[in-house]
């Protein structure tokens, strides 16, 4: 049996990415990324395509139905926020910006995002 219903809506696969994908049947292929189905429980995912040089995740989703334009965005940006720790009491360094700073980084978790972080 699948073990779907303990993940959470996002998971970092970076390390184990050829793992996760392994248990998984593919359905459709994206721009960097695939639409993948468990073959037990039926749950879809959307599934970042290997880049050694970011995080890649699966995002759980409700429906094939425009599945590529499913918005994981807010997720993970998320999961950056928790992962470095919270946000300061500072506001972000972009000009105009008054966002609080993620926590070991001088900019919001927007401008992060926005600059490619996604770790």
């Amino acid at each position: 049996m699948c073990n779907c219903k303990e993940h959470p809506a996002l998971i970092d696969i970076s390390n184990n990415l050829s793992d996760f994908k392994s248990k998984l049947n593919q359905l459709d292929v994206g721009n960097w990324v695939l639409l993948m189905q468990c073959p037990d429980c039926r749950q879809l995912y959307k599934v970042d395509e290997w880049d050694k040089y970011q995080t890649c995740y699966a995002v759980k989703i409700p429906s094939s139905e425009n599945w590529e334009a499913f918005d994981s965005e807010s997720l993970i940006k998320e999961q950056m926020v928790k992962n470095r720790g919270g946000l300061t009491n500072e506001s972000c360094m972009w000009s105009g910006c008054e966002i609080k700073q993620v926590k070991g980084s001088a900019y919001c978790v927007n401008h992060l995002y926005s600059g490619g972080t996604r770790a």
